[in-house]
């Protein structure tokens, strides 16, 4: 699981969205999840290929989990796959922080 820290960013949830959408190219579906007390974020390239980001706010301080998603053997190629890819964009966006 690559997890990016990055300082000084007051990016919204929208905006984050769209930093990835911008990075990751049309190939890839950015979309943000409700849910209560988190922001989660989903990434998706295809039904068996897709990540959640789990985004963590403190002190000037935002961490970037980002998981592959699937079962067993898809899970591990999601994790070394559209994981990392996922975590190289977070890092790569002078936006959400990166640089």
């Amino acid at each position: 699981m690559p997890t990016v820290t990055t300082k000084g960013t007051d990016a919204t949830t929208e905006q984050t969205v769209s930093a990835l959408q911008a990075q990751l190219g049309d190939k890839y579906q950015v979309s943000a999840n409700d849910h209560p007390n988190r922001e989660v974020l989903s990434v998706k390239q295809s039904t068996l290929s897709f990540a959640s980001v789990h985004v963590v706010r403190e002190g000037g301080v935002t961490k970037y989990h980002v998981h592959g998603g699937g079962l067993l053997i898809g899970r591990l190629v999601n994790e070394l796959g559209i994981a990392r890819k996922v975590a190289d964009a977070i890092k790569s966006d002078p936006g959400l922080g990166a640089a």
